[in-house]
């Protein structure tokens, strides 16, 4: 049922329809919705009805499920389940109730990076390390704000090393986003691409080794 909101929806059509009532919303389109009842006053309709509602009652016989039916279930379920309990994040507002596309054109670390920053645990953030315990400083040996020094992004100094600071707004990855994207300030909406999410993880790291003497591929805490 569509009123039961977009992460809600179980069938592909039902997503594909929230998608375009968001859409439609978000550029100031006002939408209503009305339900008219299609069998309304319709004889033949309403017999219809009244014949499928017996039938219903009738014993029913177990009927054969095939393979592809039930995979497509599993999935349907999982998709759903993963859309309700992925909590939120920066990423889950860019993605909305939208799987990220498979990542077939990544090496591994290279797809460790955009899982993890899609996740917000990247294993490279200062802010997320400190936040685990794992980078502690003699003020401050674990805590989760933006605002403590050890979260602080090494490169530029000027805020936490999140996803969205490294990806959207530091400064040393102004060349890669004009290169990248023909603009040096990328929408949000634009990180959906996990190619360019990699680029631009790469980009920065290639800024941040050399301070502080990490190995090219991704920790795992």
């Amino acid at each position: 049922m569509l009123e039961s909101g977009a992460s809600s929806q179980t069938t592909h059509l039902g997503i594909s329809i929230w998608e375009d009532l968001l859409a439609l919303s978000s550029r100031g389109s006002p939408i209503r919705l009305q339900w008219v009842p299609a069998h309304c006053g319709l004889r033949e309709n309403e017999r219809a009805d009244e014949l499928a509602k017996e039938a219903s009652g009738l014993p029913q016989e177990a009927a054969a499920t095939d393979v592809r039916t039930l995979t497509k279930a599993v999935a349907r379920c999982a998709s759903h389940r993963w859309r309700q309990e992925w909590p939120s994040s920066f990423f889950k507002d860019i993605m909305r109730d939208r799987m990220p596309a498979p990542l077939n054109n990544l090496d591994r670390d290279a797809a460790v990076n955009v899982h993890q920053l899609r996740a917000g645990h990247w294993g490279r953030s200062e802010q997320y390390l400190h936040r685990i315990g794992r980078r502690p400083i003699p003020t401050c040996q674990q805590c989760n704000l933006k605002a403590c020094p050890a979260a602080r992004c090494i490169v530029c100094r000027e805020g936490a090393d999140t996803p969205e600071h490294v990806l959207l707004r530091c400064p040393c990855l102004a060349g890669a986003r004009l290169r990248l994207t023909g603009n040096i300030h990328i929408r949000p909406e634009q990180l959906k691409d996990g190619e360019l999410v990699a680029a631009l993880a790469a980009g920065y790291l290639r800024h941040k080794e050399p301070l502080t003497g990490l190995q090219a591929g991704p920790s795992r805490p």
